[in-house]
C-alpha cells in the first residue's frame, strides 16, 4: 500500500463518482505518494505542521492503479505544491524520529539508501483506494499518528485508542513486511518490462543499421 496526503476539504470536494485528481496534478503531471506511515508523518511535519486544518492519508493499492506508477527520486529541496508532494531525502530524514530510521529505508529492492517516492502518472481510479485515515495532530500542529476518519477531530488526541498496543494506529511489522514484498514484486516486474523495452529498441536499431 502507498499513501497520498490530502486535506480533508480537498478530498471531500472531489467528485466521488470520478477518478481522483489532486489540485496540483495539472502543474506536476503526476500524483505524489509516499511509502510507509512513518515517512508520511515525516513529510507532513516537514511541510504542513504550520498549516491548520485536517489532513487525510489515502491508502492506495498500487497493483490496482490503472495509471502508470513509477518509483522515482524526490524533487529538489523546497516546499511542495500540495499535500503529499515529496521532499528531498535529507529534509525528510531530518524530520523523522530516530525510531523510524528502519522504515525510512523500507522500499523495493534496488533502491538507494534514501527512499524513492511512488508517483502516479494519471488520475487515480477509485477502485484502487483502500480507505482513508485522519492524521492525528498535537496542539502545536505536529502530526503524530493516525485515526479512523469517522473519529471526531477534537477527540483524536484525548480519547482512549481502540488498540492500546498501537496508540498511534501505525501499520504493524507484518503489514509493512507484506507491503514490502508486494512492492518488491511490482518493482521487479517494472524492471523486466523496462528490460524488454530496451531489448526491443536495440533489436529495431540493429535492423536499421544492417540496412545501411
Amino acid at each position: 500500500m502507498i499513501l497520498h496526503l490530502v486535506t480533508t476539504d480537498d478530498w471531500r470536494a472531489a467528485p466521488p463518482d470520478q477518478p481522483f485528481t489532486p489540485k496540483a496534478y495539472a502543474a506536476d503531471g503526476f500524483i505524489h505518494c509516499t511509502f510507509g506511515d512513518a515517512l508520511m508523518l515525516g513529510v507532513a511535519n516537514r511541510f504542513y505542521k504550520s498549516q491548520p486544518g485536517e489532513f487525510l492519508a489515502i491508502g492506495i493499492d498500487e497493483t490496482r492503479v490503472t495509471a502508470p506508477v513509477k518509483w522515482e527520486a524526490p524533487a529538489e529541496p523546497g516546499a511542495p505544491a500540495e499535500p503529499g508532494a515529496p521532499a528531498s531525502p535529507e529534509t525528510v530524514a531530518a524530520a523523522l524520529p530516530p525510531e523510524a530510521e528502519a522504515e525510512f529505508g523500507a522500499a523495493p529492492v534496488g533502491m538507494p539508501a534514501a527512499p524513492l517516492f511512488p508517483h502516479i502518472y494519471g488520475p487515480l481510479n477509485r477502485d484502487a483506494i483502500l480507505g482513508a485515515r485522519r492524521l492525528i495532530r498535537e496542539p502545536d500542529g505536529a502530526f503524530i499518528g493516525y485515526a479512523p476518519i469517522e473519529a471526531p477531530a477534537e477527540a483524536q488526541a484525548t480519547d482512549r485508542p481502540a488498540d492500546p498496543g498501537n496508540p498511534l494506529n501505525l501499520e504493524t511489522a507484518s503489514q509493512l513486511a507484506n507491503e514490502l514484498v508486494d512492492a518488491t514484486d511490482e518493482f521487479s516486474k517494472s524492471l523486466d518490462r523496462y528490460k524488454d523495452s530496451i531489448e526491443a529498441r536495440m533489436a529495431e536499431l540493429d535492423k536499421k543499421i544492417k540496412k545501411l
